[in-house]
């Protein structure tokens, strides 16, 4: 009788149409205005729902096999697990006496009743609930079907791709100056937008996408020294190298940098060219065996892309906006600069001081700040702070900012102890990755929202799923064996 362990039983479960739904749900997020609409958010809850559900019904039964592991993985579901019981719980009718306790400024501007909520805004923060429960079922989703080389590798290519149809989108449209009407939003394209509604949330969605191209090129680039015997060989292998995949994805990337440039997003161009070099130089001093192939390739980025691709798409226009720091008026209204963005961000560090622990709930943030906002800002819209980590202090409290940070620093952690010691290419190479859209994404967000963004925090959470399952990835040997 063969007893076969709850990992190896966890191979024989046929979810592979629960994986491409995955895949789907990833290609989708972005499409209807970056899911940052009502009734594109609910089309999102309800995959992620069908999804879950989905799952549970393929692994009813090898419940043990699930368990297992997803147990290998409990440090960043717990912290998940806990970031979405939170938003829950800014939601739920408590006793006074709770909310006295845990938020005294909640409870003073709530009408004196026996049960009181900890958000000030119970629909809006009912509606970002709902967004982390997506977020948490795609995480867990990619946890448990991506059990393999192949599967990692296919999730991000997908992400690729997706990544260069919004570059092409956006070029395209942008060419056409598109203007149109979805669900009574008017959507102009004298920027450069792609399906998202703002330049600079299609800057950060590029800088992930193209940080995990560059990790599957370094992927296939191989982690061994090559050597040629003579000038012969070294012409055949670059004429084979220009008609491998590995030049066509070379391409795809050349496309999502010309996306990038020509969305002119400042902090977005300079977020992902900086990410790029701080963990370039971070992987090569980890793994010197692969720090010629992570030089080269990160080299001809900077060379080829910026120097003649940038040129020639207007790379000096970013660097003139990025430059100036006056108020600039166009089409679409007002462009602020560094300065004027983050002005928002400070005056709502009052809010951070009153609600401390807890928040102000989930998405509460434009109702909250009319109470905090200054005559300077006259009859300005501001609905985000421009500034992630200060509105989700401001939403979540240091409570949740911690939970947020715990996750995204243990990440970190494990892509860099994936680095150091992983010698299989893809591992190594979604690591670096994953790391590149961290740190693309924290520095992005010192002055953008992105992570207020459905499909931007959507994909962000996944990209931190293949960190994790590229540490336990069995080798290429393990696998032989099995």
């Amino acid at each position: 009788m063969t007893i076969r362990s709850p990992l190896s039983q966890a191979t024989e479960v046929q979810d592979g149409w629960i994986f491409f739904g995955l895949l789907a749900l990833m290609v989708w997020a972005p499409l209807p205005l970056a899911s940052n609409r009502y009734w594109a958010a609910g089309l999102l809850l309800l995959m992620a729902v069908v999804l879950l559900v989905g799952t549970i019904w393929v692994w009813r039964r090898s419940g043990q096999s699930a368990w297992h592991r997803l147990l290998r993985y409990r440090w960043p579901l717990g912290l998940l697990s806990a970031m979405v019981a939170l938003a829950w719980l800014q939601t739920a009718p408590l006793p006074a006496a709770w909310v006295a306790a845990l938020s005294p400024n909640a409870a003073a501007a709530q009408a004196a009743a026996a049960w009181m909520t900890l958000s000030l805004d119970i629909y809006q923060s009912r509606y970002m609930a709902s967004l982390s429960y997506v977020y948490l079922s795609a995480f867990g989703i990619a946890l448990l079907t991506v059990r393999s080389a192949e599967r990692l590798d296919r999730l991000a290519q997908v992400l690729v791709w997706s990544g260069v149809m919004q570059a092409a989108l956006a070029a395209v449209l942008l060419s056409l100056k598109a203007e149109y009407r979805i669900f009574y939003v008017n959507i102009s394209h004298h920027d450069a937008i792609g399906s998202f509604v703002n330049r600079n949330h299609l800057a950060g969605y590029l800088c992930m996408t193209l940080s995990v191209g560059i990790g599957l090129m370094l992927a296939r680039l191989g982690n061994a020294p090559v050597r040629y015997a003579n000038w012969k060989v070294r012409v055949a292998a670059s004429i084979e190298f220009i008609l491998s995949p590995k030049m066509r994805l070379r391409m795809l990337l050349i496309v999502m940098v010309i996306g990038l440039v020509l969305t002119r997003s400042r902090m977005g161009n300079g977020a992902f060219f900086a990410a790029m070099l701080i963990v370039g130089a971070v992987a090569m001093a980890l793994a010197r065996k692969n720090a010629p192939q992570t030089m080269i390739l990160i080299a001809s980025l900077v060379v080829i892309d910026v120097f003649v691709v940038g040129t020639w798409v207007g790379v000096e226009k970013v660097v003139d906006r990025i430059q100036g720091t006056e108020i600039m008026t166009s089409d679409n209204g007002l462009q602020e600069s560094l300065e004027a963005r983050s002005e928002a961000a400070r005056t709502a560090l009052a809010i951070i001081r009153d609600y401390p622990l807890v928040g102000t709930g989930g998405g509460s943030f434009y109702n909250t700040f009319l109470s905090y906002r200054t005559p300077q800002y006259g009859y300005a819209y501001v609905d985000h702070t421009h500034n992630d980590f200060v509105e989700i202090a401001a939403d979540f409290g240091l409570f949740g900012l911690g939970i947020l940070g715990l996750l995204v620093a243990s990440t970190l952690w494990t892509v860099v102890k994936v680095m150091k010691r992983r010698k299989s290419s893809l591992p190594w190479g979604m690591a670096f990755g994953v790391a590149m859209s961290i740190v693309a994404l924290a520095v992005h967000s010192l002055v953008d929202f992105n992570l207020q963004i459905p499909a931007n925090a959507l994909t962000i959470t996944v990209i931190l799923a293949m960190g994790w399952i590229a540490l336990e990835l069995p080798s290429p040997a393990r696998q032989k064996r099995k």
